[in-house]
């Protein structure tokens, strides 16, 4: 399945303006039209981002993004007729968690009857001209992500793109070498439309006395940044600093605001239509919930909760103003703002950028697990476009941990596993990055820090990921071509382990989880959580590398935690050395190592019953952490939540994994419509591998245990909940329809030819 190296380019070349190739925040368009007789095709990539508008009408987005000097084809279909094209085309040129730090370019052909009839590097065929009309020193958006968007126009964007008007300046781009294009077998994404609804409505003063934000990422130079003395326009400054009241306005003019929403929190790019009746200075600010939840109005618009710059600020001219947003962004409201002018919001929509690959259907009975279900899916289409990624709105980046369980939920949605196939096959072809330690890969990817800065934790995680996805799809190509990474991950954690064969004092960011458990405290010295991981690390190295050896490791340093770890009541969670050298296991202690020890078979609950008992009977969501065992401190979402509800599952502990799971996740489907990074507010409300409860609760409802599309054998089991509902998998030659009536074994009809087994 591994994707190939080839060049379908017959005439085209890599092309982009010298002038600009190390500039930071730079959009270029590069215009083409083309009469179709019956049917083209266009074949396409490039650095970093780029969009295409057909006539007027977005339609395309892209690349997929990829290793370093990789780059997937985008393959996309233009119907008979005349075809207006405007490409724009996106190059950040900073240090982020989102796209790779390269010089851009970009290479087009388009393709008839195998023809070709235009192809980038031919002057007569594509028209360059720099966006001017988006200020190029700006903020960043966040920490992880690139630069905002602020625009001034004096036209119509929506004209340009139509090619009736055009107030951008033309320039000349030069012809480059490149190589390593990579085919793919992903579909083109779609782009249904939300239409958002106004709710309220209202006047607001520029307070003064009120702080402006301030955020790391508009100062740390080493993610090459505008300085702030800089920046040609700052919308921070100014909508920091805004009191709201709610007061019926006849017209939207200065110092006049309406709030819209949807219904859920969604993914997509901001598409608006403005008739300005004057010069009128406006901004778009938005997020995922009103952080009053309900308490306050206006309600309670934080475009900084998520430490992200929510902003698009526009400069209008008088007129009809029509644009739609560059990048995606993540939200349940949106406010307009205008500090001064008048405009009539004639549209305002929401494109979504989502996965469309989503074939499973469900209906159950129980309101509160349909809700979470539609949460639990529609948090995994935001963060499955390309790669499997953490959040749509701070990062969308690759990272590791993250991916091992989003992609559970991508096999179990979609019947396949190409996103998480492209997210591995990046780190196959991954070179060492100079900033890392020899033998380590990143935290992420593609994306880069220049600090060095990665998660030892996340390299377990990548080679679990790549066990499991071997076990589901036995790609021999994909592990072959990943064996150096494997190789070089035992030989970095080598360095790491002592006497007694225990990884002690890791480098780099130690990450258990969001919890207690990640306290410098609790972390140094032998931290167990990591070495119950690294245990399960070395045993799946073992059966991908045929290594016996490295299972009898994996066993014996499994034996060697249960010694040294387990105080007689719980495991500890680190331990470290006296004046003498000697080991002190610390009375550090915490739910979620109790779940590491489970969920990677360091124990078992015929083993350690006690344990066991306690975790199932006093711990969880119920649990009142300062009166029982106010010591042991409480896991989080990610990961030790997932984590309890996965052993409980393994066994049989079915009506408290659906119990806890609507106590864990009910309220934010409710609030949101997604499923959260932590229990509370203060950051991503949509989290790609919380996705993965909706696995947990297929397994739990219906029995479904696993798949075997070689050999076409699907496994279930007869031990699950009476819980009415229904459910379709899709398979990837067919589907399976699983009926729970709430009072006998699950009915199932096979649509394909396959085999049911009961285990």
């Amino acid at each position: 399945m591994l994707n190939k190296i080839v060049n379908p380019f017959i005439k085209a070349k890599p092309i982009y303006p010298s002038k600009y190739l190390s500039e930071m925040n730079i959009t270029l368009f590069y215009t083409c039209e083309i009469n179709v007789e019956n049917e083209a095709e266009i074949i396409m990539t490039g650095e970093n981002l780029y969009r295409i508008f057909d006539n007027g009408e977005l339609f395309a987005y892209g690349p997929r993004r990829c290793a370093h000097n990789y780059y997937y084809l985008d393959k996309f279909k233009l119907e008979k007729g005349y075809h207006r094209l405007v490409i724009e085309h996106y190059s950040a040129h900073c240090n982020n968690f989102y796209v790779n730090n390269v010089d851009p370019f970009l290479i087009i052909e388009i393709k008839e009857n195998e023809k070709v009839k235009k192809y980038s590097g031919n002057a007569v065929d594509f028209d360059c001209y720099i966006n001017n009309k988006r200020y190029q020193k700006v903020t960043r958006f966040s920490y992880q992500r690139t630069f905002s968007e602020s625009y001034h126009f004096d036209s119509n964007f929506k004209d340009f793109l139509l090619g009736k008007e055009n107030d951008f300046i033309k320039v000349n781009y030069d012809i480059f070498e490149h190589k390593n294009y990579l085919s793919q077998n992903l579909d083109n994404n779609q782009f249904p439309i939300l239409e958002f609804k106004a709710f309220e409505e209202g006047t607001f003063i520029f307070n003064d006395t009120k702080n402006a934000y301030r955020d790391r990422y508009m100062v740390l130079e080493e993610l090459k940044i505008f300085k702030m003395d800089e920046w040609e326009v700052n919308p921070n400054d100014y909508v920091s600093k805004l009191d709201y009241k709610l007061k019926n306005i006849k017209d939207l003019q200065g110092n006049c605001f309406k709030t819209y929403c949807l219904e859920n929190s969604r993914t997509g790019f901001i598409q608006i239509k403005l008739n300005v009746k004057k010069p009128s200075n406006v901004y778009l600010i938005f997020d995922e919930i009103d952080t009053s939840l309900g308490k306050e109005k206006p309600i309670k618009l934080e475009f900084y909760r998520n430490t992200t710059h929510n902003i698009i600020s526009y400069e209008l001219s008088e007129g009809i103003q029509e644009h739609i947003s560059f990048e995606p962004y993540t939200m349940k409201y949106l406010r307009v703002i205008v500090e001064y002018g008048d405009v009539e919001v004639e549209d305002l929509k929401l494109v979504l950028y989502e996965n469309s690959d989503v074939k499973f259907e469900y209906n159950f009975e129980d309101e509160k697990i349909n809700s979470i279900f539609n949460a639990a899916i529609s948090t995994f289409k935001q963060n499955s476009l390309d790669l499997l990624t953490d959040c749509p709105s701070r990062e969308r980046a690759a990272w590791m941990m993250d991916a091992y369980f989003t992609s559970i939920s991508e096999l179990l949605l979609t019947g396949d596993s190409k996103k998480e196939y492209l997210t591995l096959n990046n780190y196959a072809l991954l070179k060492q990055i100079d900033t890392l330690p020899k033998n380590m890969i990143p935290m992420l990817y593609p994306g880069e820090f220049p600090t060095g800065m990665y998660i030892p934790n996340w390299s377990m995680w990548y080679v679990l990921e790549l066990y499991k996805y071997y076990k589901n799809h036995k790609d021999k190509e994909l592990i072959e071509s990943s064996k150096k990474n494997i190789k070089d991950l035992l030989e970095y954690f080598k360095n790491f382990e002592n006497e007694l064969g225990l990884l002690e004092d890791l480098q780099g960011w130690v990450f258990v989880e969001w919890s207690k458990a990640n306290d410098e405290d609790f972390i140094k010295g032998v931290n167990f959580p990591s070495n119950m991981a690294y245990s399960k690390m070395l045993y799946a190295c073992g059966i991908l590398l045929n290594d016996d050896s490295l299972i009898k490791k994996a066993n014996i340093l499994k034996e060697t935690i249960k010694k040294y770890s387990f105080n007689g009541e719980f495991f500890v969670d680190n331990m470290i050395r006296n004046d003498k050298n000697e080991f002190i296991l610390t009375k550090n202690t915490t739910e979620t190592c109790q779940y590491y020890a489970f969920y990677f078979e360091i124990v078992s609950k015929e083993e350690y019953g006690n344990l066991f008992n306690t975790l199932l009977n006093s711990f969880g969501p119920k649990r009142d952490d300062t009166l029982i065992y106010p010591l042991v401190y409480k896991s989080n979402v990610i990961i030790g939540d997932f984590m309890r509800l996965f052993i409980l599952q393994k066994y049989g502990y079915h009506d408290i994994v659906k119990d806890e799971s609507v106590l864990y996740f009910y309220n934010m489907s409710k609030l949101t419509g997604t499923i959260w990074e932590h229990e509370n507010v203060f950051a991503s409300l949509n989290h790609g591998l919380s996705s993965v409860v909706s696995s947990i609760l297929v397994t739990s409802i219906f029995g479904y245990i696993s798949k075997d599309e070689e050999n076409k054998i699907i496994y279930l089991t007869n031990n699950h909940l009476k819980e009415k509902g229904e459910i379709t998998l899709p398979l990837k030659y067919g589907k399976l329809v699983l009926i729970n009536d709430g009072i006998n074994p699950v009915n199932y009809k096979i649509y394909g030819d396959y085999s049911i087994k009961l285990i």
